[in-house]
């Protein structure tokens, strides 16, 4: 097995270069469409983060998890979840064309969500969590970097105004397309389909398990899909598009949060079915890692959120720093929250994962319903990032169950120490992003006089990342 360096670099490539790309396409279509049509983008995007999560409704998290395991061990076979994939999406896709075609909204706007939902077609044939489960982060990455480098190239060079918003979804599936197609082409010799299907018998039974990480994953997805929806529904479509640019940013903050997350699900579900006394050694390890990195990174959005927008997006965004700072709250509750509802999913807690985040989740929908709903995409920010809370007080309920550590000294140690710097930095006459280096080396000296990372802990996380 490749060394867990290894796995973090490609998995850090992946996403680096194609959620880089994406962002960096997200930039200069937020510039040449302008704000209203950007938000039309963001919503549609939602709209299919909702349709995709119908379609998948919890397999690719059962697959994960099932190819991670000795074959012997497997409940679900390969093909079984592969062909409840393709089921799912087909029935999303019918029902999806004729939903969004009896909606009453222009002709425009129809065709850009349409186009996006048909981009289910490629994505039901998307091996990528076949390749998590296996580990083979490489193959994951090449996908993920044709995907976004064609989407960013034929972005660049045929939508040049406002005119061509319609081109963009059809551009997106392209990229979808070719990433299922890459690895479809390795799995023609890695044969992932060698053991048969059991029958029609075992589809309830699959759909059943799937189905309860499927709703958790609904409910843990209301802060990131539901907003611009409803910004878009209930205020403008260029508030969702103001909107958008922040949690675009936010997204690329949370990168590192990426490569944890799909690391963490494959070899703690191993770890935890090997030797349960070391799995909870690494957790805490990796708990306090999490509370402070994502304070950190929290911290440095915060206070640099003006100059990142400028340089970004320009003045026409200037209303999206106040919506980026606030967001920021986000940015440190999910990298708590990765641990503790990737960890239930490891260990075998889906039950538990599905209570947390319906729990969360339905609270988190009240609030932002009812911020909304007062009319100012602020109030929005400010229930999104209270929502994240909310859903990870949820699943740190059930995780500490499983998993009974100390995780509040971190946490009553980091929080604090990032708001305190915030407050007193965000008046600096210095550059944001001056400031906010300054604030992070403050910050990194706090964690360490405070001993919030021992150093054993410390040199076992450098050794992993360097080697």
């Amino acid at each position: 097995m490749a060394k867990l360096k290894e796995k973090a670099f490609w998995i850090a490539i992946g996403d680096v270069a194609g959620r880089g790309l994406s962002f960096l396409t997200s930039i200069y279509l937020a510039r040449t469409l302008g704000s209203e049509f950007y938000g039309l983008i963001t919503v549609a995007l939602s709209i299919l983060g909702y349709a995709t999560w119908v379609s998948d409704m919890g397999l690719i998290s059962i697959g994960t998890r099932e190819t991670a395991k000795e074959p012997s061990k497997r409940i679900f076979r390969v093909l079984e979840i592969f062909r409840m994939k393709l089921f799912l999406g087909i029935v999303v896709l019918i029902a999806s064309t004729v939903i969004v075609s009896m909606i009453n909204t222009g002709e425009i706007e129809k065709q850009v969500i349409l186009g996006y939902l048909y981009s289910i077609i490629p994505y039901m044939a998307l091996m990528e969590w076949f390749y998590a489960g296996k580990q083979q982060f490489g193959k994951i990455a090449l996908s993920k970097i044709l995907n976004g480098l064609i989407y960013f190239v034929l972005v660049i060079f045929m939508v040049q105004s406002v005119e061509d918003v319609t081109l963009v979804p059809v551009l997106y599936t392209v990229g979808v397309t070719i990433a299922a197609l890459t690895l479809g082409t390795f799995a023609i010799k890695d044969k992932p389909f060698s053991l048969p299907s059991r029958g029609v018998q075992i589809y309830p039974d699959l759909l059943k398990s799937s189905s309860i990480l499927g709703l958790g994953k609904f409910f843990a997805q209301i802060v990131h899909l539901l907003p611009p929806i409803l910004i878009g529904g209930i205020l403008t479509l260029r508030d969702a598009g103001l909107y958008g640019a922040a949690f675009r940013v936010v997204i690329i903050a949370m990168m590192i949060d990426r490569v944890f997350v799909n690391l963490l699900l494959p070899n703690l579900s191993s770890l935890w079915s090997r030797n349960r006394a070391e799995a909870n050694i690494k957790i805490d390890t990796v708990f306090r890692l999490v509370a402070a990195g994502g304070a950190l990174i929290a911290l440095v959005t915060a206070i640099g959120a003006e100059q990142i927008i400028s340089i970004l997006y320009g003045d026409q965004y200037a209303e999206s720093v106040i919506l980026l700072q606030i967001l920021s709250v986000m940015i440190a509750a999910t990298f708590v929250n990765s641990l503790f509802s990737f960890g239930l999913i490891a260990t075998n807690k889906d039950k538990e994962y599905f209570l947390a985040t319906c729990f969360g989740g339905t609270i988190s929908a009240i609030i932002i319903f009812s911020f909304t709903a007062l009319g100012n995409s602020t109030m929005v920010a400010i229930s999104v990032s209270a929502a994240e809370v909310i859903i990870t007080l949820f699943t740190y309920f059930w995780f500490r169950k499983v998993v009974p550590l100390n995780y509040l000294k971190p946490l009553f140690v980091s929080y604090p120490a990032a708001v305190l710097l915030f407050c007193g930095f965000i008046f600096s006459p210095l550059m944001p992003l001056l400031n906010a280096a300054i604030a992070a080396v403050i910050f990194i000296i706090i964690i360490y006089q405070f001993g919030i990372l021992k150093p054993d802990q410390f040199e076992w996380a450098k050794k992993k990342v360097l080697g």
